[in-house]
């Protein structure tokens, strides 16, 4: 399964008439988060592929997702009522879920660590709880499928992982003991910049590979 995941900033080539070019063969899109609907809405429409995404701290869910400041400022990012999940863009929240797409089972925890009590931001037990929430799906899952999971898609990175000092851009440890219990393959986040791009954008921690999706990154992922 090709995957094109995007997180964090509006990328010029993407949303463009360059992105059948571009990405026109993959199979899914996955967002990491802090990313305004109307980008969303083109990759999916345009791709015509199903979309999951998580949350940023950036992001907000509201009733009305038609401002038109929204077309004027990339930076800012309005997302659906969390009642309706499945509508505006088309994405499918994955947030404490787990969707199966094919063979390759998805869960998601949306959001960052706690620094000025904004949107979508959580402090380490809050996370902790946002993890037991989704528990009895991943032992469901388990039963079905026979793993607990092959990717989480968060928008913060794991502690000590791809995180930064500041409190804003700290990792969860949660995240750390979500891996270490649950063994995803793959750990996809956003949220830390990547300003040079020859920096490692993807690491092995006890057998999960973690992807920071910033911008933009293809991965191919087998169940």
């Amino acid at each position: 399964m090709l995957v094109l995941a995007v997180s964090d900033t509006v990328n010029k080539n993407l949303y463009s008439t360059q992105i059948r070019e571009l990405a026109g063969n993959v199979d899914l899109i996955i967002s990491c988060g802090d990313l305004p609907a109307f980008y969303l809405d083109y990759l999916a429409s345009s791709l015509l592929k199903p979309l999951l995404y998580v949350c940023g701290n950036h992001d907000h869910y509201e009733e009305d997702d038609g401002d038109l400041d929204i077309y004027g400022n990339t930076n800012v990012a309005k997302y659906i009522s969390r009642k309706n999940r499945y509508k505006s863009f088309g994405g499918r929240n994955l947030d404490e879920r787990i969707e199966r797409i094919g063979k390759v089972s998805f869960a998601g925890l949306e959001g960052s660590f706690l620094y000025n009590r904004g949107a979508h931001q959580y402090t380490e037990f809050q996370m902790n709880w946002k993890i037991w929430h989704l528990k009895p799906r991943l032992y469901l899952n388990r039963i079905v499928t026979g793993r607990y999971l092959d990717v989480l898609v968060t928008h913060a990175p794991p502690y000590g992982v791809h995180d930064q000092t500041d409190r804003a851009h700290r990792g969860f440890k949660a995240f750390i003991k979500f891996i270490r219990k649950y063994k995803p393959k793959y750990l996809l986040h956003g949220h830390t910049h990547i300003y040079n791009f020859k920096e490692n954008r993807i690491l092995d921690f006890e057998g999960t590979k973690i992807v920071n999706c910033y911008d933009y990154v293809f991965l191919d992922i087998k169940p």
